[in-house]
């Protein structure tokens, strides 16, 4: 079996490259960047190939006769719109583009739950109208309408929906609520008892070589998030342990909802007065798929590994 891996030098990709190998995929080719550090991938064993996904003749030196791609590769930076537009859509246009020339067996791309994030339903299913409330959200709209296209047009394909994901070395989200934990600046809205849905990378990973190894998953649109959520304050609580720090001060919902008139509040803070809750039955239902990695264990282990490598 000839697997091709885009972002594989990236937090999702590197975790899919590792569960690939321990489960017997051994003939693994990654596409990286000149400026991306390959040494672990290396040590596994899988094949290097330079390119960018945002560069189409780049794609064409990866040679052939691959039977899956797993399509990892874009851009979080939600404050750059034209980078997210070059590696998210253009990007995925020539990933499909590209992958459909060559008669792939199967597709499995990585999309997101903020396609659909402007629904207020708890909890958010696959069904709901397309949707967004930020930058990134409306490029992976539109690169997950690019998968829909080559998958009805005959490429078979699975569509995979990660909620926020959290895990050991999470290069953006979580340092930075360590920094704002560590200097007290950090408070709970609402007393921190609005549910957040999160997803530890190793049930990512997990979920995206099952659908790989299902056919029943052919064709299908999936969330996936850990089988249980969290409230706000249970998540912080689990990390200011881990990084021996205080809990951040509870805000009751009044003061909370007024502060949301300050400039900038409402989008710092918005979304942290509701909850966000994920449905997976789908998951569940068509393939028997259940996130077996326990959300307590995971985000304890995330933000201790964090606080190793800042005293580290």
């Amino acid at each position: 079996m000839k697997i091709f891996v885009t972002g594989a030098t990236g937090f999702i990709g590197r975790f899919l490259v590792e569960e690939l190998f321990r489960r017997g995929y051994s003939d693994i080719t990654a596409l990286a960047r000149k400026t991306s550090d390959i040494s672990f991938l290396k040590k596994l064993g899988a094949k290097i190939v330079v390119g960018d996904i945002t560069d189409e003749s780049s794609l064409n030196s990866a040679g052939v006769g691959y039977d899956a791609v797993f399509h990892c590769a874009a851009s979080i930076n939600n404050y750059d719109r034209k980078a997210l537009r070059r590696a998210n859509v253009s990007g995925t246009e020539n990933v499909f583009r590209w992958a459909a020339g060559h008669k792939i067996k199967k597709m499995i791309y990585v999309s997101s739950v903020s396609v659909n994030s402007v629904n207020t339903d708890v909890p958010l299913s696959e069904e709901l109208p397309y949707g967004v409330t930020s930058s990134y959200g409306a490029s992976k709209l539109e690169a997950e309408k690019i998968a829909v296209r080559f998958r009805d047009s005959g490429l078979p394909t699975v569509i995979v929906r990660p909620a926020i994901v959290y895990g050991e070395g999470e290069p953006h989200w979580m340092p930075l609520l360590g920094r704002f934990m560590r200097l007290r600046f950090c408070f709970l809205p609402a007393c921190g008892s609005s549910l957040l849905h999160m997803v530890s990378v190793r049930n990512v990973a997990d979920c995206l070589v099952s659908c790989f190894e299902d056919d029943r998953a052919l064709g299908k649109i999936f969330n996936i998030a850990d089988s249980r959520a969290l409230t706000i304050r249970q998540l912080l609580g689990i990390m200011a342990g881990c990084l021996g720090v205080p809990v951040p001060a509870l805000l009751p919902r009044p003061i909370a909802e007024k502060a949301l008139k300050l400039p900038f509040a409402d989008k710092c803070m918005g979304h942290l007065l509701k909850d966000r809750v994920y449905s997976t039955e789908r998951l569940k239902e068509e393939i028997g798929f259940i996130p077996k990695y326990d959300v307590t264990m995971e985000f304890a282990l995330a933000a201790l590994f964090l606080r190793a490598k800042k005293y580290k």
